[in-house]
């Protein structure tokens, strides 16, 4: 079994891969700190290994590195909450760009001659309030918020300074992902929750009034558009990418979105449905960098991965994140952290 090293793999993407890597044939080695991931995310694959530590430690990356015999390394433990980079921008540009300085370096030492390749987790933050419908990978970045420069930062930062080291790295753009897979035991659970779906979700359980943020974009009913896409969907895709870079294949940029647009209402309105429940919703104004329309245009993850998103139903993956909700919250035993 080849070692992957997950920085994140305890946290809501990071799961989904753990699964999906043990299946082709590699041992995911998790490194996590657990501030934002669940250990029992791990603790349910006996052929995954979690080491408690942060990517910011670099004695502890290395350590790691060499100590696990690391074949590849995916970097999922991105910050992609765009309420919070206002408020933290440090703890953003930190984890985003200083953290990852040190990963591709420690790489670089681990392996001079043929570092592990690298698949870093970046999101649609980068291009701002968007613009064009779709959007494809060679659209210019223009981002609004501390998330989005932080995480365009990242993406220069692992780019040049992996072609300066002779790394392969694949930057993996996720849109609006949501869903579960309970099967596995895999969903989004954080101590307060700011992404669209589980946020409407447990706002819908609670009763606490959902914060609409802008009702005057220019859309077909004034809220935001966002492209869902299924968690699991992406955890494939990433499974792709790492294949593609272990056979050679080299670097690049991709999106993964389903392609197809839902605005915000419209979740709200699918979590009433399928939860049964009716939700405050306590209209505000837009938030900085927000954008009209996210929307992914995936055509080159189709040619150059062969991948696609294949389940386009939104209702079964809002019905899938309410699934897991009530798991979360039907047994003590799956709490935070």
């Amino acid at each position: 079994m080849a070692p992957v090293l997950v920085i994140g793999g305890a946290g809501y993407l990071g799961s989904h891969l753990l699964p999906m890597l043990i299946g082709q044939g590699h041992h995911p080695v998790v490194l996590d700190d657990l501030s934002r991931g669940r250990r029992q995310s791990v603790a349910l694959h006996p052929k995954a290994t979690l080491v408690q530590g942060t990517c910011g430690d670099r004695d502890q990356v290395a350590a790691v590195l060499r100590s696990q015999e690391i074949e590849a390394i995916i970097q999922v433990s991105t910050w992609l909450d765009l309420e919070d980079s206002w408020r933290q921008a440090d703890r953003f540009y930190d984890l985003h760009v200083a953290h990852n300085l040190g990963l591709i370096q420690e790489a670089s030492r681990y392996r001079p001659q043929n570092p592990p390749p690298l698949l870093f987790a970046s999101g649609a933050a980068v291009f701002g309030e968007g613009g064009i419908d779709p959007l494809r990978e060679d659209a210019d970045p223009s981002p609004e918020s501390p998330l989005g420069r932080s995480l365009l930062a990242a993406e220069w930062l692992i780019r040049d300074g992996g072609r300066s080291c002779g790394l392969d790295v694949v930057i993996l753009r996720s849109f609006e992902m949501a869903g579960s897979d309970l099967r596995n035991g895999c969903g989004e659970s954080h101590p307060h929750e700011h992404h669209l779906v589980p946020r409407a979700i447990r706002c819908a359980r609670t009763q606490i009034p959902f914060p609409l943020y802008g009702s005057d974009f220019p859309t077909r009913d004034g809220t935001a558009v966002r492209d869902l896409v299924d968690v699991s969907d992406v955890a494939r895709a990433y499974g792709m990418a790492l294949n593609h870079l272990l056979a050679g294949g080299g670097g690049g940029t991709y999106h993964l979105g389903s392609g197809h647009g839902t605005t915000v209402l419209e979740v709200l309105h699918l979590v009433e449905r399928i939860t049964a429940m009716k939700l405050a919703i306590e209209r505000r104004p837009r938030r900085p960098g927000e954008a009209a329309i996210l929307v992914a245009d995936s055509s080159l993850a189709s040619q150059e991965l062969g991948w696609r998103a294949e389940r386009l139903a939104v209702d079964r993956i809002v019905a899938d994140a309410a699934a897991w909700d009530a798991h979360l919250h039907s047994d003590r035993e799956w709490v935070y952290g």
